[in-house]
């Protein structure tokens, strides 16, 4: 069975962004030694999962990197595996997803479109971004490892990571790297 990965960066206080859906905070910590393991990352997996607005806008950044003239291997790896790598977007308002090569809109309800993909052939699934859509998969338990990128920061407001549970869901810490930019990164998997 494939496993669903969410990867998620998050200020030291649990947020995934700013009040208004900023992610300015963590753009001052990304470093090259990062960029090299959010590149491992991706290449164990084959299919990325998106809501709508981290779609939208990744949709306009990722086919035009791939072609930029001055940018860093790191980055084009990671560029060619987003533009080449299965695109599943869980929108109910988008009508088509044809922009970015290999995107399809999900068919189903979040639940059994994402059962059925962890019954197909294939790598892990990995979500980057998609607060809302993360927020629903926390709430059914259906993720499999939460890889969390903490960064050196606090704000004072902003869109937590962790939504409210009315029960709580068990995780083992699999492995943590601290690279020297301050960022932590825990990945835990789900207790069964």
């Amino acid at each position: 069975m494939r496993k669903l990965i969410v990867s998620m960066n998050v200020t030291l206080n649990g947020f995934m962004a700013g009040p208004n859906s900023e992610l300015d905070w963590h753009f001052k910590s990304w470093d090259e030694e990062m960029a090299h393991a959010i590149t491992l990352q991706l290449s164990a997996a084959d299919t990325i999962l998106l809501g709508r607005i981290t779609y939208s806008i990744m949709a306009r950044y990722w086919p035009s990197i791939a072609s930029a003239q001055f940018t860093c291997r790191h980055d084009l790896d990671f560029a060619d595996m987003m533009n080449r790598y299965d695109k599943v977007i869980f929108s109910t308002t988008l009508s088509s997803v044809d922009e970015w090569r290999n995107a399809r809109l999900a068919k189903k309800n979040i639940e059994e479109e994402i059962a059925e993909l962890k019954q197909s052939r294939g790598k892990e699934m990995i979500i980057y971004g998609s607060g809302q859509m993360v927020s629903s998969l926390i709430t059914m338990n259906l993720i499999d490892e939460y890889r969390i990128w903490i960064h050196p920061v606090i704000i004072n407001q902003g869109r937590p990571f962790f939504p409210f549970l009315s029960g709580s869901i068990n995780l083992k810490l699999r492995h943590s790297t601290a690279f020297g930019s301050g960022v932590v990164l825990l990945c835990y998997e789900r207790i069964s």
